[in-house]
């Protein structure tokens, strides 16, 4: 599986750690993250990885932020994209089994790097239950509304 990766300054300190402990699992990773000093502006990130899910160049894109929520914001601005911030272990699998997240959204400031890796691992291995297509095939309608105005 190939993941797009992406991260601001606020994740810099886990940045490295999370990527190898995924690399060593076999997952092939694109990081689009920030590696400067000082601070960034998380929405450029955030693009780069939602485009790299949308074109299909990454399985599943990883955002990991303050918070998650900025990220969010940001990912969910482009179209194909369902971008959660996940919390705990069930928010990241029900992203996956309920909403068909293509994009998980964390916060180094909010979790331990073990908690981020789980998460990771947890969304990552969750299948999609295609009992919740129809929900998602409303989201997608919702985009094509917005679309045409």
């Amino acid at each position: 599986m190939k993941l797009a990766f992406g991260t601001d300054h606020a994740a810099a300190e886990v940045r490295n750690k999370v990527k190898e402990y995924f690399q060593s699992g076999g997952y092939e990773i694109e990081d689009f993250g920030f590696s400067g000093e000082g601070s960034c502006d998380y929405p450029d990130y955030a693009v780069k990885v939602a485009e790299a899910v949308v074109s299909k160049k990454a399985d599943r894109g990883i955002l990991i932020c303050g918070t998650g929520i900025g990220m969010s914001i940001a990912a969910n601005k482009i179209k194909g994209i369902i971008a959660a911030v996940c919390w705990d272990e069930d928010t990241a699998k029900l992203a996956a089994r309920h909403n068909g997240a293509n994009v998980l959204c964390l916060g180094s400031r909010t979790a331990t790097l073990s908690e981020l890796c789980q998460r990771i691992k947890i969304f990552l291995g969750t299948p999609f239950e295609e009992r919740h297509l129809q929900r998602i095939k409303k989201i997608k309608e919702i985009e094509k509304q917005q679309c045409r105005k």
